[in-house]
């Protein structure tokens, strides 16, 4: 019998709180007569904060690709790429070691006891000994036969099979 008595007067007092509360009127906010715009209490001081955030995201300071020796899939295949201008191309060393095979023009062929070798003519118009194994600029000589000579040349291209291409020089007239 006490606990319905406890249970029907927190009952009582319960709905006469919210009868009272549901019975106030809000509160209308203040209206700002300069710009007529109603002034809540909203907090801004967190917008400088995002702003830096975002600002610093912008700049990368806080993220930093690291490639790992891969290139970054995020810049362009053609940044940086510039066409070397004449004067400022990559020297080459002096002599046989700084022909190209394009320039090589065979003069003559020999046999000797030790070998076949080959006189050819150089782009600054010497001429030159080779045998098979001597390097070039671009590639090597790969074979001497009695009427032609079989150049190995480099070539840069990722899809052949063979990273070089045999360029054969027949014998000149």
């Amino acid at each position: 019998m006490k606990s319905k008595l406890v249970l029907s007067f927190g009952l009582v007092v319960l709905l006469t709180t919210f009868g009272w509360v549901c019975a106030q009127e809000p509160e209308a906010p203040a209206e700002n007569s300069t710009t007529g715009l109603v002034d809540d209490d909203v907090d801004v001081s967190g917008i400088d904060q995002i702003l830096r955030g975002e600002e610093e995201v912008l700049e990368g300071r806080i993220f930093n690709y690291d490639p790992a020796a891969r290139r970054d899939p995020f810049r362009s295949l053609l940044e940086g790429f510039e066409e070397p201008e004449e004067g400022l191309a990559k020297a080459r060393p002096p002599g046989l070691p700084g022909m190209l095979v394009e320039e090589l023009k065979v003069e003559g062929i020999i046999e000797t006891p030790n070998g076949i070798l080959a006189f050819v003519l150089g782009r600054d118009n010497v001429s030159y000994i080779v045998r098979p194994g001597t390097k070039l600029y671009n590639g090597v000589v790969a074979d001497i036969q009695p009427k032609k000579v079989v150049f190995r040349q480099n070539v840069n291209d990722p899809n052949r099979l063979k990273q070089y291409e045999e360029v054969v020089r027949d014998l000149a007239d």
